[in-house]
């Protein structure tokens, strides 16, 4: 199936009511895995519901391909069973009074595939998702992560050219979202259908998506790679919302952020540091005091407390051995270059700090100043 394109997409639930979704340009390309990922309220879902068509734009135009399928200004609504796209519910949605199989099949019996071919089709299913052994359950019986496949077969049972997915992991516990993750990853390289997910767990998207939408308040904050939406923020908002831990924001013109500049001071009133591009030492950097240690398991956050007005820094020690450090203990941090992000006083990021900065004896004369 040829790209959805969303140009100009806006929703107003009310005339004169501040827009649900505000001026949505996307282009999400055939065979991607595309996560729109952001806050509660931000207009992800009502973004997805407008795709499937359960919800009708108020501006702006949705297009496959050549075909449009919902545009004011032209005064088209292709209705959504008309559209060939299959939907997951957070909800899953499952009929309470059929089996697994009779749920999987209810798609072809509506598009009249003959029965032999019906119970051909609902068969690869089951072994698609790993189900076997529960046609003959109703979905009160199943538990979370078995609704979710049988949900997921029935959608995929139909071979739609592009799968939404509504929050779909939300209702399940820690140990199958992590289940369910790997399924739908590998589902994705087995079928090639493009997939448009629904998500705020930015863990959700990192691990599966090739593409991120980030948005807030209704509009598009930045769209690219994962590796990009983290190592490139747009802006102030995706810096803070993609990292766990949060990144650290400390004031441009500190002294302890000059120096983590090494010399390149481009104007800027924020500096972004990643926790991952903290490094700490017993000698040389930026001296600073261990003012918290907690453990989380294959890691330990650490919180630092610095001289001067950048406030604490927290960082991240990958490790399932107890840091050397105590509490309360002298020491010095250094950053990586590639870790560090400046945003003007608008949010917005600024030029890359890396290739404005030079390592060497600059760094460490810079760092001994505040020592």
């Amino acid at each position: 199936m040829p790209m959805i394109q969303l140009d100009h997409l806006e929703k107003r639930y009310a005339k004169g009511a501040a827009p649900a979704v505000d001026d949505l340009t996307l282009s999400i390309e055939h065979g991607s895995f595309t996560c729109i990922l952001g806050p509660s309220g931000c207009g992800k879902s009502t973004t997805l519901r407008m795709i499937c068509g359960l919800e009708a734009t108020t501006g702006g135009e949705i297009r496959i391909g050549e075909q449009v399928l919902d545009s004011t200004a032209k005064g088209v609504f292709v209705p959504p069973e008309k559209r060939g796209l299959g939907l997951v519910f957070q909800s899953y949605a499952l009929w309470p009074h059929m089996t697994v199989a009779e749920n999987i099949a209810f798609g072809l019996k509506v598009a009249r595939m003959p029965k032999p071919a019906r119970k051909i089709r609902v068969a690869e299913m089951v072994r698609t998702l790993r189900i076997e052994g529960l046609e003959n359950r109703y979905p009160a019986q199943l538990s979370g992560g078995q609704q979710q496949r049988v949900a997921l077969a029935r959608t995929l049972a139909v071979s739609p050219g592009v799968l939404l997915l509504d929050e779909p992991l939300s209702n399940l516990d820690a140990a199958l979202r992590l289940s369910m993750r790997a399924e739908l990853a590998r589902l994705h390289r087995d079928f090639g259908t493009t997939i448009v997910f629904v998500t705020h767990d930015q863990w959700e998207a990192m691990t599966l998506a090739t593409h991120i939408a980030v948005m807030a308040g209704g509009r598009l904050q930045q769209f690219g790679r994962p590796d990009e939406i983290y190592g490139q923020p747009a802006n102030c908002f995706v810096a803070e919302f993609i990292g766990n831990p949060p990144i650290n924001l400390i004031p441009a013109r500190s002294h302890t952020a000059r120096a983590l500049m090494q010399g390149a001071h481009p104007q800027g009133e924020m500096l972004g540091l990643r926790p991952e591009g903290i490094s700490l030492g017993h000698e040389s950097g930026l001296p600073a005091v261990i003012e918290e240690i907690l453990p989380t398991g294959g890691a330990w956050i650490i919180t630092l407390r610095l001289a001067d007005e950048a406030g604490p820094l927290t960082l991240t020690h990958t490790t399932q051995l107890p840091p050397r450090w105590q509490l309360g203990a002298p020491v010095y941090l250094r950053a990586r270059p590639e870790a560090l992000h400046l945003f003007c006083a608008q949010g917005h990021a600024l030029a890359p700090l890396a290739s404005r900065m030079t390592a060497g004896p600059s760094h460490s004369r810079a760092l001994a100043g505040l020592a």
